[in-house]
């Protein structure tokens, strides 16, 4: 089960992402909640609670932040393989030009969007089509996918005949001899 949560492998459809990005947002909103909730709920706001809350928050974010990022990445990452893109190259490049973004904004305050933000009107849209390329881009169908990244084997279409089980003979204990059955080995 951590294995879907964690893991970069395999792929997600366009639901699974939405769903995946849903529950991570509102697990990391509770857990803010809850963080926040608890330093406000201080007695007094004198210097020491403050200095308090602030531990608390750093904490916190020191805790919660990781996990986020890894989970994030992974459903990312899933996603952009289902797409067909490569995410080792597609999710370092976009956080290089992330952080480019950044470093423009700091270099030449005055492009960006919010004094203070530290983006630009070009790195939100770059932001926006990529997110919205991770939920609306339809995925490639299992056909025309090399197995590399998947565990699941080939379909049956592309099963040769010559490798199909033989079936079986009837047995002494059987009255059907025709064989009937549920899943792979059949009831």
């Amino acid at each position: 089960m951590l294995g879907a949560v964690f893991s970069f492998r395999g792929r997600l459809n366009r639901i699974q992402y939405f769903l995946g990005s849903w529950a991570l947002g509102t697990v990391t909103i509770v857990l803010a909640l809850i963080v926040v909730v608890g330093v406000a709920g201080s007695r007094g706001m004198d210097q020491a609670n403050l200095l308090r809350a602030g531990v608390t928050v750093l904490i916190a974010l020191l805790a919660i932040g990781p996990v986020y990022f890894w989970i994030s990445f992974s459903l990312q990452a899933r996603r952009f393989r289902d797409i067909g893109w490569e995410p080792v190259f597609v999710i370092p490049a976009w956080v290089g030009l992330d952080v480019v973004d950044r470093l423009a904004v700091y270099g030449a305050p005055q492009i960006a969007v919010v004094q203070g933000m530290g983006a630009s009107w070009l790195g939100l849209l770059l932001n926006l089509g990529l997110g919205l390329c991770l939920l609306f881009w339809p995925g490639r169908k299992f056909e025309d996918i090399a197995s590399v990244f998947d565990d699941a084997p080939p379909p049956p279409s592309r099963v040769p005949a010559s490798a199909a089980p033989a079936a079986r003979p009837a047995t002494q204990w059987s009255s059907n001899p025709v064989r009937t059955g549920f899943g792979r080995r059949g009831l």
